[in-house]
Formats: C-alpha cells, sequence, structure tokens
C-alpha cells in the first residue's frame, strides 16, 4: 500500500516556503505521494444559504441511509479563510519535487471548463514526467457553485462529462465532443501525455459514487470511511462492476484527513485522541488488507512545524511496516 500526505493547501500558514519544506521532507522521507485539495472561494450570506452540504453517509455501516447534517462555512474552513489553488500547487511541486506522485482529494471538476483542465493536466503531466492521480469529484458546497454560475442540481452530470472530455483530450493528436454542456470540434488538442494515460480516481462515498467509478474511473477514491465501512463500500462496488459488466474492479485509494493523530514529541490531544505508532500501523493495515492501494493522510498540523514533525515520526515508526 502506498501512503502520502496532504499538502494543506486550506491552511492560512501553508506559503511556498512551507509547502517546499513539506514536499522535500516527505519525498526525502519515504511518502509515495502529496495530495491537494480544491475549494475556489467561501460565499458570505445568511447561515441557510451557504451552509456546507452533507455528503453521504452510506459507509458508516450504523446510519447506511444517513446524511451529514450541513455545517456552516466556519466550521467548515476552521475559521482559516485561506485555500491555495491546486492545479498552481502541482506545478510548484512539479518542481520541487522529482519521485512522488502528484495527487488529489479531490478536483471539483465541475468548477473548470474541461478544456482548459485538460490543457493543465497534460502540461503539468509533462513537467512532472507522468507523475499525476487525480481524484476527482462532484463538488458539495452549494453557494461556491452559484457564484460560478453552475445548476447544482446538475453538477453530477456535469463531472461525468467533463471528465469524458478531458480523457477525450489528453487521449487523441484530434478530437470532437458533443454533450449536454460541451460541445466541439474537429480540433488538434496541441497537448499529450507523458507517458501512460493519467489516472483517474472518482471520488464520493455513496452509491451514485460507486457506480461513477466503475462507470468512468481508473480508481475510487471515497473519503474518511473506517475499515468496515469500507468493506461495505467494496461489496457494492464488486455487485455494481458485475451488474455494468465491468471485469477489472477500479483500484481503491482512500483520504483519511483525520484519521490519525501521532502523539509526537509537541502534540496536543483535540477532539480525537493521539495514537502511538503501533495504533497508526494498526489503522492502516486493516485498510490495506481490504485492498486499498493508495492513503491520503492528513496527520495533526495546527502549524507547519508540528505537521512536519508528525511527518518525521510517521516516517520512522510507521512508514517501514508498509515497506
Amino acid at each position: 500500500m502506498k501512503i502520502g500526505v496532504r499538502i494543506p493547501c486550506y491552511r492560512r500558514w501553508c506559503r511556498a516556503d512551507e509547502v517546499r519544506r513539506i514536499a522535500v521532507a516527505a519525498e526525502r522521507l519515504g511518502f509515495d505521494s502529496l495530495w491537494v485539495q480544491d475549494h475556489l472561494v467561501a460565499p458570505l450570506g445568511a447561515p441557510e444559504e451557504i451552509a456546507v452540504g452533507g455528503t453521504s453517509d452510506f459507509l458508516n455501516p450504523g446510519e447506511p441511509n444517513a446524511e451529514r447534517a450541513p455545517m456552516s462555512l466556519f466550521q467548515y474552513y476552521a475559521g482559516d479563510d485561506w485555500w491555495l489553488d491546486p492545479y498552481a500547487v502541482w506545478s510548484f511541486l512539479a518542481g520541487v519535487t522529482e519521485r512522488v506522485t502528484l495527487a488529489s482529494d479531490i478536483l471539483v471538476i465541475p468548477y473548470r471548463h474541461p478544456i482548459v483542465q485538460a490543457k493543465m493536466i497534460g502540461t503539468i503531466d509533462q513537467l512532472s514526467k507522468g507523475r499525476l492521480l487525480i481524484g476527482t469529484g462532484v463538488g458539495h458546497v452549494e453557494a461556491e457553485s452559484k457564484a460560478l454560475g453552475l445548476d447544482y442540481a446538475r453538477r453530477g452530470r456535469m463531472h461525468d462529462e467533463y471528465l469524458r472530455v478531458i480523457r477525450t483530450i489528453l487521449a487523441n493528436e484530434e478530437a470532437s465532443f458533443q454533450g449536454e454542456f460541451v460541445a466541439f470540434g474537429p480540433l488538434r488538442t496541441l497537448l499529450r501525455p507523458y507517458g501512460a494515460p493519467v489516472p483517474f480516481y472518482t471520488g464520493g462515498n455513496g452509491p451514485r459514487a460507486i457506480a461513477r467509478a466503475v462507470a468512468l474511473g481508473d480508481g475510487w477514491l471515497p473519503n474518511a470511511a473506517d475499515p468496515e465501512g469500507l468493506a461495505r463500500g467494496l461489496r457494492l462496488l464488486e455487485a455494481t462492476a458485475r451488474e455494468m459488466g465491468r471485469s477489472e474492479l477500479p483500484r481503491i485509494a482512500v483520504s483519511l484527513p483525520n484519521a490519525i493523530r501521532l502523539a509526537s514529541p509537541s502534540a496536543v490531544a483535540g477532539r480525537k485522541p493521539l495514537m502511538t505508532a503501533r495504533q497508526a500501523i494498526d489503522v492502516l493495515k486493516a485498510y490495506e488488507a481490504l485492498g486499498v492501494d493508495h492513503v491520503s493522510l492528513g496527520l495533526l498540523m495546527p502549524n507547519c512545524e508540528l505537521y512536519l514533525e508528525q511527518i518525521e515520526m510517521f516516517a520512522a515508526q510507521v512508514l517501514p511496516a508498509f515497506r
């Protein structure tokens, strides 16, 4: 199982020097990947107009049909009021690293025109020498979609069509497309990926997301499911693949932004307890046993120094169990 850490695009302390320090340290210490995330703006207004929507709790075995309650933007962004653009961060990372995979958990595909995204993806794939792994999502902040002039109710269909457009452009020297949201061609694409096709892992935790992964994804990327919940999702993934006639299952990556908080020397327990290295190994081994091939970790990150301390402790005491 490959293990990576987040570049905390959403922390106010995360600037050029900090991004470089985290990236260089993670690569030097043996992590496999660096993960970016995606939001553009945080709209203001009445609480009921700007709440962040709930995400599916299908993978929670105790509440299979529940939806997580909406939260305020202040709760969602933890008061940091900050977000770096993931494409720009990827370009920066391509220049300061040589080996690690550059991944996302996730890119909100409906937020940017697919031809523009295909150009950015192809360019970064070339400049990083084929190191991209793209986790995609439909988005779950309705007010953010509204600020962009997008129909939130159609974001799922838009995601799927945009992803098809991006793949079409990346795979061909000449391309045409006729869809619900996008129509073009024939045209020359003016770019090809570095080597193998860029892998796309579609995100989301519910049945529709699982069906999307089977239909469109090289992989499936759920968020923060515990191993029991993930096993529930994998059963549905297998059943859906049979129904849709897909013989080879999508690969599995899991985003775990809050699951592991190591008891490093400067760490202070908050709402979640701190873990020993042995406990962290046990948690991750449970995912490995389910066939997970990539994990994205957040660890404890109130500031850069503590985050680096967490990364170093993890590399010394946890990573060797997965080599």
